[in-house]
């Protein structure tokens, strides 16, 4: 369930003075919205700092233990109190009658997600099951920018979305357009990806051997996926992205909201990397291979020998070891051609002399063929 974003259960309130001492502190453990009265000395600056919906009442020595204090979680969907808020308005100077007003920020930052399925073949039907937020931080500084500085300081699975509560993401708000989900996490400023900009959205992905890929906060996205070719198993198909405010920043900033649109195309399956998951993909086509003639050819001088693969599905890569084809040619063994739809091979013997032809076909045949062909060799 969403937490009630603008509610205020419980509020700390701590005043300084221009040195850092503390000068008073308030506890509001059930705040009903009214304003309150404190006596403060005319023409003398203080600095305010508020918690809101900690759950418990905050005090500080002195300053410097304010602005270095974290507030910790114990899960990571933890709202029972409402969404955690802070604020520090800096040095005001009070005058007589003065009325500050104390802005408070939410330590999370809020990320609306929704399915843009217009650029998706209409024979291709991807279902959302489940939202994770990983790297969540277990913890954020109450006052200032705040960032997980190792990986056992955060949730590696994090905030979490179920079935039921996917179901917007599978329903229209408008032709081809999802209705929204949102999900929660403490601030987490990374910095930037890398010296250089990134111009497409497949590239904003960390190397794997890249410590910050444990430290920085990302959406992972379950689908249920069915098309003309594939069916997804177990966890289904999986899209995964970095957050930021761009292609080149890994910050998630407290009290932002982020608006991400998931846009597939074609069959959604494109990319192959970290981003899109294919692992629990299976072909939804019967997988079938034949080769032929014989793996063993013996001919003449002049003879003319075709060689080739039929497989199923027809999508799975398939390839020609055109180097062995260009040796055994500049060796005078044969001469060849390869079939249009690049799946076989016609040889026109030349010289005497033993070839080798090699094909193979990938994922999900995984199958391949390696031909002996002898021209015009003695028995």
């Amino acid at each position: 369930m969403d937490p009630e974003e603008t509610a205020l259960n419980d509020i700390s309130l701590m005043i300084f003075d221009s040195s850092g001492t503390p000068e008073e502190t308030l506890w509001i453990e059930r705040f009903d919205g009214s304003t309150f009265e404190i006596s403060l000395l005319t023409g003398k600056e203080y600095r305010f700092l508020a918690c809101a919906n900690f759950g418990y009442r905050v005090t500080f020595d002195n300053i410097e233990d304010a602005l270095e204090y974290r507030y910790h979680i114990a899960y990571p969907d933890e709202f029972h109190n409402g969404i955690p808020m802070t604020a520090d308005t800096g040095l005001i100077t009070i005058r007589d009658g003065s009325t500050v007003c104390i802005e408070l920020e939410r330590l999370m930052a809020k990320i609306s997600l929704r399915m843009d399925r217009r650029l998706l073949s209409g024979d291709v039907d991807m279902k959302v099951r489940s939202i994770k937020v990983g790297n969540c931080p277990e913890s954020v500084k109450a006052f200032g920018n705040s960032r997980v500085e190792d990986q056992d300081d955060c949730f590696p699975l994090g905030f979490y979305r179920g079935p039921d509560e996917c179901t917007p993401l599978n329903e229209l708000s408008e032709i081809g357009i999802s209705k929204e989900v949102t999900v929660y996490v403490l601030e987490n400023r990374q910095g930037r990806l890398g010296e250089y900009p990134v111009s497409d959205d497949s590239d904003k992905v960390i190397d794997r051997n890249d410590p910050r890929k444990d430290l920085c906060s990302y959406v992972e996205i379950g689908m249920d996926y069915i098309s003309p070719e594939f069916k997804s198993t177990g966890n289904g198909l999986i899209y995964r992205f970095y957050l930021g405010e761009d292609r080149n920043s890994l910050d998630v900033e407290r009290n932002c909201h982020y608006r991400i649109s998931i846009c597939p195309e074609n069959d959604g399956l494109k990319e192959d990397s970290w981003r899109v998951d294919k692992e629990n993909m299976v072909s939804t086509t019967p997988v079938t291979f034949k080769s032929w003639p014989e793996s063993y050819i013996s001919g003449e001088i002049g003879d003319r020998i075709h060689l080739g693969c039929t497989f199923t599905p027809s999508y799975a890569p398939f390839s020609i070891d055109t180097d062995l084809l260009e040796e055994d040619k500049s060796n005078g063994i044969y001469d060849f051609e390869i079939d249009n739809d690049g799946c076989g091979v016609t040889l026109t013997l030349t010289g005497p002399g033993r070839g080798l032809v090699y094909m193979e076909v990938g994922e999900p045949v995984n199958e391949s063929s390696l031909w002996v062909v002898e021209v015009n060799l003695p028995d």
